[in-house]
């Protein structure tokens, strides 16, 4: 064990010196457009250097030009060696390569690894991985692909793949959002909240009147975090008897966005929801609302509910707004 540490060791201080050796080079390759290094040939050492050299450049390179330098010289030298890498048992040595084959964009490659794929199971990381490059390189029918049964992701990877995708892209998503099944839809909706896509909220709206259960919750979500201030017209479609917890608990935080005297009185109600984060929350927008901590005192003094009465004494105190009983 001591042996091979040292032997990692040796070997990873020879590519580092060979990197140091050949920085200069790749740099003039690059951005001065010297292509002597195209034609020459390495060790086997220095062809570790040289790709960890350009992976190094492809993270920090801006510019159209340097990119297409980087993919052409990746065409030419590493194409072949990934391709061998993908059929290896090991997972780690199939993983680096799915990365490297995004980091210097190397579309060529997407028709040898739809044809590989398709022809054995993949971990979750490998579709994940997979997928990326399919979207990020704007492959024909990579919606399709998307939403490959046998390709099903977890939904933190889908939103991990919504986030790489252009502005294009997403508004195909959105326009064409039905035709995707509920676990994509709602990485999409958490999507719209997480990046601030207001441009979106008309589309939430239109959404909201005909959704349930979890898409209802999702959709709310997104609209508090970007800011939706007009929930009171859409109560309508929000039963507040026959709705979740969750569903409650978003609408006791939209209302606090309104600052309309009007939502005091749906926030009151829910200050007696049998769930305490709506209980707290619907406390917490009442005293956001103008003239909210007066409508405190008055829940505070007169209401028959415990959990009201203790929840307004509570944020009362917290705001430094108690008055003597």
């Amino acid at each position: 064990m001591l042996v091979t540490k040292l032997m990692q060791n040796n070997l990873r201080k020879n590519i580092d010196q060979h990197k140091e050796e050949l920085r200069a080079n790749v740099f003039e390759y690059l951005y001065r457009q010297n292509a002597d290094i195209l034609e020459r040939e390495w060790s086997g050492k220095q062809w570790k250097a040289m790709e960890e050299l350009f992976s190094d450049f492809a993270d920090v390179i801006q510019g159209d030009e340097v990119q297409e330098r980087i993919t052409l010289f990746a065409n030419t030298h590493f194409m072949e060696k990934y391709k061998r890498n993908l059929l290896r048992r090991r997972w780690s040595i199939r993983m680096n390569s799915l990365y490297a084959i995004e980091d210097f964009q190397l579309k060529s490659m997407v028709p040898y690894l739809l044809n590989t794929y398709e022809k054995r199971s993949l971990s979750q990381e490998e579709r994940r991985q997979l997928l990326k490059i399919l979207v990020r390189f704007e492959t024909n029918h990579w919606e399709e692909l998307v939403k490959e049964p046998n390709w099903r992701l977890s939904e933190f990877m889908y939103r991990s793949l919504v986030g790489v995708m252009t502005e294009r892209q997403f508004q195909g998503m959105v326009t064409n959002f039905d035709a995707f099944p509920e676990y994509i839809q709602l990485p999409v909706l958490d999507m719209i909240g997480i990046e601030g896509k207001r441009e979106f909220l008309p589309f939430l709206e239109d959404l909201l009147k005909i959704s349930s259960g979890e898409k209802k919750i999702r959709i709310l979500k997104a609209m508090n975090e970007l800011g939706f201030s007009k929930i009171l017209e859409w109560m309508e479609y929000v039963d507040l008897p026959e709705s979740t917890w969750e569903e409650r608990l978003m609408l006791s935080k939209l209302l606090g966005r309104t600052n309309r005297k009007e939502s005091l009185f749906i926030l009151t109600e829910l200050l007696s929801d049998t769930n305490y984060d709506v209980r707290n929350n619907a406390a917490q927008s009442i005293l956001s609302i103008e003239g909210g901590a007066d409508h405190l005192h008055q829940i505070l003094e007169t209401s028959t509910d415990r959990f009201a009465r203790d929840m307004a004494e509570e944020w009362l105190q917290r705001g430094g707004q108690i008055r003597g009983r």
